[in-house]
């Protein structure tokens, strides 16, 4: 017994360290095969993905893998954002300083990064380096942020680091290094960068006043270090430059060390600087307006250059509550208006989703996500097809007008002032027009010389001559009981059914009067302010030829201008007189011919897109009836919604996208014209053509 025991263990002493050694070569292989068996596609991240990100606790470690893996495949995504390190190390780290998680067992992100690389799914592996363990940082001081009041900030047991300290200058580093080493992750992505003043509960602390901010700031500015955000603090005012300029020279050393090591790995972060893929967030609990997520994906794409935006539809109400989620009906619309956009769909809860407590709305955002998986060769090679240009200027007035085409079924793009981009567009509209440049002015004019159609409000700049010879007489301050009238030969130029019964609209605003010469038509009038007291007394006695809408034909084009914020009448009151002659303005008035005509509920957000090799085109209907004051439902069915549009080519057929229901469409003139039966939540009318 005893001989066959001693045989046993020294064959358990010869083989242990075989298998240990067999081990290690064949997570070797396992890795070397994913990343053979992985696609490598350069800037992949081009075209717009299908982000979840489940931010991962310490304690999410021990959950099921094979759940997670098919959980996020049956949501639609495509690419997950998975902790990696920083805070916390999911892997088995050999660094010194960089805490392993405590729940972990093996190899976590390795682990789930193999499993979904499997599945086709990407892993862009988050980072948070603002933050570190109160053990690392008791041995490195000198990586820490400092308060005004000269504290370090220690938040449960993490503490505040400062961009200018060692830790995000140097040690950072070695963690990404680290781990793209070992895993070959498809992106990178920071949260909490730049130089933090608050903790999680939302407490200022100050300006960091660590010895590396005071020596970097010398350098940057030959001036102290401010000790407080004193606005008349010449120093204060230079510590904003240097904040943006140490951010930025940050994520330029951060994206050569990382395009270095893989230049096929997409950098994600809430800056534009050194980034493929720039995050925001939609993280209000009762939203940000209806339309907010629209607008930001349009700006963001026309000012980001080759770069995509991923803007993150948070589920949960507030930091503090980030087991409780705001509405499905609320995630839902953010996550459509990004993507008929043309962003990112990116979805964002604490926790995965098999652990998620308030799971209400999961369907729907995932309904969103398949919708866009199912129907991805339509809505990837696209294009906006709008005929209208926004230039974002004056934010009430600007936003009055895009709720008035919103409203109206209009689609529209932003833009900004230059020749090259102009010229793709029927129609620009210049809100709070006033201070318009001089090389601005000629871009206008020689885009409306060109043929192109301006609505601009407010005021005409000095320097714009496609206006027509028109003199500044004075400028009406607000003036209580003021109103515009519209007269009979104002409806006859309008043609807008509303403006029969309407003879007048109130003018709660400043007036700019114009001297107008022969050429320039001047169209409504000024009725002064009068008697508003007693009913008795309540009446105008007199009518100014002050005219409220200039109109000048300008070369091929034609120009015009309301000469009050009427935008900022409508976002302020929304009443129907001032949309109404927005809208005649543009169509009549201007008389821009417009491809797209959609006639529904006000309630109905309409996208257009044309694909970039001109197959095909298609209309985005969105269903906002659900919403009430602040609360989001379920919208209410708006039946019979009718559309006309003049096709580029040749139809080949017309189909819903819920369903693949073919459309009967009638033709005639040039134009086809339908009638979709009903709209529940949201879908798409896309154009096929021969």
């Amino acid at each position: 017994m005893r001989k066959w025991m001693w045989a046993l263990a020294l064959a358990m002493m010869v083989c242990l360290p075989l298998c240990l050694t067999t081990q290690v070569v064949a997570a070797g292989w396992l890795w070397s095969s994913a990343w053979a068996e992985q696609p490598r596609q350069d800037k992949w991240w081009l075209q717009p993905q299908r982000m979840i990100q489940t931010n991962l606790r310490e304690i999410d470690a021990t959950m099921d893998i094979g759940k997670y893996v098919q959980e996020v495949k049956d949501f639609g995504a495509n690419v997950v954002l998975f902790n990696v390190g920083g805070i916390v190390a999911n892997y088995p780290t050999d660094l010194e300083n960089h805490w392993r998680n405590t729940f972990m067992e093996g190899d976590f992100v390795g682990t789930v990064l193999n499993r979904l690389h499997k599945e086709g799914i990407r892993m862009i592996g988050r980072f948070d380096f603002s933050k570190i363990n109160e053990k690392f940082a008791a041995r490195h001081p000198e990586w820490l942020y400092v308060s005004e009041k000269g504290n370090n900030v220690n938040y449960n047991g993490q503490v505040h680091t400062c961009v200018s300290g060692g830790y995000q200058q140097e040690y950072m580093f070695k963690i990404l290094g680290e781990a793209l080493d070992r895993y070959p992750l498809d992106g990178v992505f920071f949260n909490m960068i730049g130089y933090k003043t608050n903790d999680y509960s939302g407490n200022y602390h100050g300006l960091c006043q660590c010895d590396n901010c005071k020596r970097l700031f010398k350098e940057f500015a030959g001036m102290e270090l401010p000790r407080t955000a004193n606005k008349n603090d010449p120093a204060y005012r230079k510590y904003g430059q240097f904040v943006r300029t140490m951010t930025d020279r940050q994520f330029r050393r951060v994206n050569e060390f990382l395009k270095a090591k893989r230049p096929d790995l997409a950098i994600c972060t809430y800056t534009s600087v050194g980034v493929d893929v720039i995050r925001k967030e939609s993280n209000r609990p009762l939203g940000q307006g209806p339309y907010h997520d629209t607008e930001l994906a349009k700006w963001t794409l026309l000012t980001c250059g080759e770069r995509q935006l991923a803007c993150a539809a948070v589920h949960f109400l507030r930091i503090p509550y980030r087991h409780a989620a705001v509405s499905g009906y609320l995630t839902t619309r953010r996550l459509w208006q990004q993507m008929v956009n043309g962003a990112w769909l990116d979805f964002y809860c604490i926790g995965p989703l098999q652990r998620q407590e308030d799971r209400a709305g999961l369907d729907l955002a995932a309904g969103v996500y398949n919708f866009h998986k199912d129907n991805e060769q339509w809505l990837i090679p696209t294009k906006s097809a709008a005929q209208i240009a926004l230039v974002r200027r004056g934010e009430l007035e600007c936003q009055g007008l895009m709720q008035i085409l919103y409203e109206n079924q209009v689609p529209f793009t932003f833009t900004q002032i230059n020749s090259e981009q102009l010229a793709d567009y029927s129609l620009v509209i210049v809100p709070d027009a006033g201070q318009l440049d001089s090389d601005q002015c000629k871009v206008l004019d020689t885009y409306v010389n060109n043929g192109g159609k301006l609505l601009i409000t407010k005021e005409v700049p000095g320097e714009l001559q496609c206006i027509g010879p028109v003199t500044l007489e004075s400028t009406r301050p607000r003036e209580k009981g003021s109103y515009i009238r519209i007269r009979p030969e104002d409806r006859r130029r309008f043609a807008r059914p509303v403006l029969d019964k309407l003879d007048l609209v109130f003018l709660q605003g400043s007036f700019n009067v114009y001297k107008l010469e022969d050429r320039v038509e001047g169209l409504l009038r000024l009725i002064p302010q009068d008697m508003f007291g007693p009913p008795e007394k309540c009446y105008y006695r007199r009518v100014s030829d002050h005219s409220a809408l200039l109109y000048h034909k300008y070369g091929k084009g034609a120009a015009a201008c309301f000469t009050f914020d009427i935008g900022a009448h409508y976002q302020e009151q929304c009443h129907q007189g001032h949309a109404n002659l927005v809208m005649g303005a543009i169509d009549n008035v201007l008389g821009l011919d417009r491809r797209l005509e959609v006639k529904t509920s006000p309630l109905v957000e309409v996208t257009h897109r044309t694909s970039h090799d001109g197959t095909f085109e298609w209309v985005g209907l969105f269903n906002h009836s659900g919403q009430l004051n602040n609360a989001l439902h379920a919208p209410i069915r708006i039946d019979d919604i009718r559309m006309s549009i003049a096709p580029a080519k040749p139809i080949k057929t017309v189909r819903l996208l819920s369903n693949g229901k073919k459309l009967r469409v009638s033709n005639r003139k040039g134009r086809i014209s339908m009638t979709i039966p009903s709209l529940k939540h949201y879908d798409i009318v896309l154009l096929e053509y021969k």
